[in-house]
């Protein structure tokens, strides 16, 4: 990821509705499926350390990243278990997670590596959730500005998953409402001749950050009892079955 998108990541992420939805994704997937009191987790790519001061409110919680950037963020927000490491290396203990979580971290990476590693550090019968974006056909600039190496679907994730000794426990589309706008839109930006990409994440209007944080409140409520058939992004639970 570009240098200048972790100030940009640090600025919205507390307020942004794309970085809150994602955070309660992980957040209701936890408290729903695993009942083991104050779990030890891993977050993967942690970046600048907002998911891990709300992942700590229900587990103690480690976060590792390859940038310099973003543990330099995470140290001015005092979060302490951070420190900079690889996907594919992590420095931990083998079984010494309960969870690990890899939001929007495996596009950028080695696949089986990284799966490879977080097998390792992750318990018999340990959680590892997973967000990645979806679909090839949506690539543009944008993927080229964050380095992502792939998009997703349901089956090719599954399908690494598998590979590397995980059981797919629940998976979901996301963003189903965004997947028009940014078909046509993207496209149509990346046209653009400036040498700089403006970050995706700018909050232009309040008013569209509101609504877009409730629309994506209904359709994680809707995602406990219906399968969403498409989005811009994929969720995934998975089970680690040594």
């Amino acid at each position: 990821m570009e240098k200048y998108l972790y100030e940009d990541l640090n600025n919205l992420e507390k307020k942004h509705w794309w970085h809150i939805s994602k955070r309660k994704y992980v957040l209701n997937i936890i408290k729903q499926n695993i009942d083991k009191k104050n779990p030890k987790i891993l977050d993967i790519g942690c970046g600048t350390g907002q998911n891990i001061k709300e992942l700590s409110k229900i587990g103690d919680v480690w976060g590792i990243d390859n940038s310099k950037e973003a543990i330099k963020y995470c140290k001015l927000k005092n979060i302490d278990h951070v420190k900079l490491g690889s996907s594919e290396k992590t420095g931990f203990s083998e079984s010494f997670f309960d969870v690990i979580t890899l939001l929007d971290v495996l596009e950028h990476v080695e696949e089986d590596t990284t799966l490879e590693e977080i097998k390792k550090v992750l318990k018999k019968d340990g959680f590892l959730i997973i967000t990645v974006p979806a679909f090839k056909f949506l690539w543009s600039k944008w993927d080229e500005v964050l380095h992502h190496k792939r998009r997703y679907t349901k089956k090719s994730l599954i399908k690494a998953l598998e590979k590397n000794g995980f059981k797919t426990v629940k998976i979901n589309y996301l963003y189903s409402y965004l997947f028009l706008p940014v078909l046509l839109i993207r496209p149509l930006k990346s046209l653009s001749k400036s040498k700089s990409y403006s970050s995706d994440f700018k909050i232009n209007s309040n008013f569209v950050n509101r609504t877009s944080l409730i629309i994506t409140n209904i359709e994680r409520y809707l995602s406990d009892f219906v399968t969403i058939p498409f989005g811009t992004s994929i969720i995934c639970l998975a089970k680690n079955e040594k």
